[in-house]
């Protein structure tokens, strides 16, 4: 073999390992921009899975959250696309359908549950319930969801954020008038008031908030109707109530301004 056709013979081995190399990195650099992708899906699965399961509780219907459980769905059958071959994902797509179905049913029932015990637990639920009306409007962009019952959708959760923030105070207030502090339950019960004057929602509801805790402020009465607030948990009894129920009255007569502390902290 002459000196040409080994330096030929040479370089051609070595093209045919470099192009070998560059087959390898290419392979190793897709497979590792699927697994990060898998794994950036895994986590909106997770968050996604956390909004359906907080709106139920918080709007006390479905809807919204089967609405989540779709958008889920539509996740994993991306997520089947990068990795074919994950028996896990088709279990997953149908427990999530069967969840979908479940609520659908006729004799389904949620619980409704508003109140939240602390600062950061009242910002992370209208956090989700914000994350849930984004979702709905990215789906009715989609032509997933018609607008009419998108409008209806982020009524109801604007709702339900509102209400996370004045249910949550009343609910304190309840629990301070309980250990006997009226003066205490009064600053939460006028951030919850103001909380609802504040509101731009156009929902008689709101009003009736207004006014319902202005009466307990004022000793007319001692709880907030079942039908607005059934989070009943905290609610003062008589016998808990006794022994600062004048206390409540010389406030409430003494603040004839109407201006209590609004700036108490959740405890």
């Amino acid at each position: 073999m002459s000196d040409t056709n080994a330096i030929v013979l040479c370089l051609l081995l070595v093209g045919a390992a470099l192009l070998g190399v560059s087959a390898i990195n290419a392979r190793q650099t897709r497979k590792r921009l699927i697994n990060q992708k898998i794994a950036q899906l895994k986590r909106k699965i997770t968050e996604l899975e956390d909004i359906a399961e907080a709106i139920e509780a918080l709007t006390g219907n479905t809807t919204a959250a089967r609405i989540v459980n779709k958008e889920i769905i539509d996740t994993l059958v991306g997520m089947r696309q990068l990795e074919p071959a994950s028996p896990s994902l088709e279990l997953k797509i149908d427990s999530t359908q069967q969840r979908i179905e479940e609520m659908s049913s006729p004799g389904y029932s949620c619980n409704l549950d508003r109140l939240c015990e602390t600062d950061a637990s009242i910002a992370h639920a209208q956090y989700l319930l914000g994350e849930a009306a984004i979702i709905i409007r990215k789906r009715q962009a989609r032509g997933q969801i018609e607008q009419p019952q998108m409008t209806s959708l982020i009524q109801e959760l604007s709702w339900a954020h509102l209400m996370v923030s004045v249910i949550s105070l009343t609910g304190q207030g309840h629990k301070a008038m309980l250990q006997g502090d009226a003066m205490r339950a009064h600053a939460f019960y006028k951030k919850a008031q103001n909380s609802a004057k504040e509101s731009a929602i156009k929902d008689e509801r709101r009003h009736d908030w207004i006014r319902e805790l202005g009466e307990i402020m004022s000793g007319q009465k001692k709880t907030v109707s079942l039908t607005l607030m059934p989070e009943s948990r905290y609610n003062p009894d008589e016998k808990s109530t006794s022994a600062a129920g004048s206390q409540n009255q010389t406030l409430a007569s003494g603040n004839t301004s109407g201006n209590a502390p609004d700036s108490a902290p959740l405890s």
